[in-house]
């Protein structure tokens, strides 16, 4: 059997999170779908940073084991080991993803996740220690095209080798 890389690791959970969060809306349990949405985007965004970009998950420089976020070097400040560009959760992905931007391996990414990724802008993964209340049927959705939209432009990405 094949060795998974990270990448591939990204790629099935952001798979499996947007399968649950389908089968949780589909049962009115919208908090829950919600934050399973933003999962998805998130580990197919990350897939995509590591699979077309310079986005790494080895070590840091001056660091000996592998790095538990996806980073980079901020191209304002290259070869600055204190400025680099760490990829978190789905919505700081929107800022992350505009930053790597700036150097020419992030352009067509920022490209063709930037309108999708700012449907999460408001999304945060501290909402799974509210009373679900925050959870609207409209934002939903909207989230899932979104997360929808991401998966389907990665699965193309994965199928073509390159971005749109």
């Amino acid at each position: 059997m094949p060795q998974l890389t990270q990448e591939d690791h990204f790629a099935s959970a952001a798979q499996r999170h947007f399968r649950d969060a389908d089968y949780l809306q589909t049962d009115g349990r919208l908090p829950a779908a919600d934050h399973l949405y933003g999962f998805a985007a998130e580990c197919a965004t990350k897939s995509l940073l590591l699979r077309f970009t310079d986005v790494s998950v080895d070590s840091k420089p001056g660091e000996t084991k592998p790095s538990s976020k996806p980073w980079a070097e901020d191209p304002d400040h290259p070869g600055d080991p204190d400025q680099l560009i760490e990829f978190g959760h789905v919505n700081e992905l929107i800022r992350e993803v505009a930053l790597l931007a700036r150097g020419r391996s992030g352009a067509p990414l920022h490209a063709a996740l930037d309108g999708d990724l700012r449907v999460f802008r408001r999304w945060r993964v501290s909402h799974r220690y509210l009373d679900g209340g925050y959870a609207q049927a409209d934002v939903v959705a909207r989230r899932r095209t979104a997360a929808e939209n991401i998966l389907v432009l990665h699965q193309n990405a994965q199928l073509d080798g390159r971005l749109p």
